[in-house]
């Protein structure tokens, strides 16, 4: 009885120190292999990346500037065919759901930390996809173009529209009137009735034949 009791007792014990073994070598071994990529992180990319990304697959990624509305018009990075998209970071929750979602997002601002955010912010969003370019466009710019904004034209007042001219017309210095000729009023001739005086002329001469008639009496 005592040396199946010491047997068993060894055996016991054996198979506990195997059975640690094996624990620390499996914990040494999961601490050596490097944790598989998960969906939820995204990845930090340089400005190169980046362009090469845009260049060759511009419709399937969003270029997302996570900047104010203000440096995003000032100065941005244009890319063909690729969908641009300004979003502020403080706006980004509230406004995520203009991102489509089977695109890949890369996301830029100024330098890095604000697009680093807005990278945190989409992964744990659900997005998958997510590229933090590195250096903003500060970086970008050094190796890339990008594009001055055109500033909104300053409002003029409105110009009344002249009236419609011919095509033909030419326009010359504006002329000055002409100024009709100033008439001296002459004096209204007095209305007469027609045959007025042949009438008169006769009247004086049967005056004058009646006065001589009565001289001759």
């Amino acid at each position: 009885m005592c040396k199946l009791g010491i047997g068993t007792f060894f055996g016991a014990l054996t198979f506990s120190l195997l059975l640690l073994l094996l624990l620390s070598l499996s914990l040494a071994s999961a601490e050596l292999t490097p944790p598989l990529p998960d969906a939820s992180t995204y990845i930090d990319i340089g400005v190169e990346k980046a362009h090469e990304m845009l260049a060759e697959n511009p419709a399937q990624i969003i270029l997302l500037d996570v900047r104010t509305e203000g440096e995003y018009n000032a100065e941005y990075i244009p890319m063909p065919g690729v969908e641009l998209i300004n979003i502020p970071l403080d706006k980004l929750e509230t406004e995520i759901g203009k991102l489509n979602r089977s695109k890949a997002v890369i996301v830029y601002c100024k330098s890095v930390s604000r697009s680093r955010t807005a990278s945190e912010t989409l992964t744990q969003q659900g997005f998958e996809n997510v590229y933090n370019m590195l250096g903003g466009i500060n970086a970008w710019k050094e190796m890339f173009a990008t594009s001055i904004a055109t500033p909104m034209p300053a409002q003029t007042p409105a110009v009344t529209p002249s009236p419609a001219v011919s095509p033909e017309f030419t326009p010359t210095a504006s002329p000055t009137p002409t100024t009709a000729p100033i008439l001296t009023p002459t004096p209204e001739k007095e209305k007469r009735v027609p045959g007025f005086e042949a009438t008169l002329a006769i009247l004086m001469l049967l005056i004058l034949f009646m006065l001589l008639r009565r001289k001759r009496k």
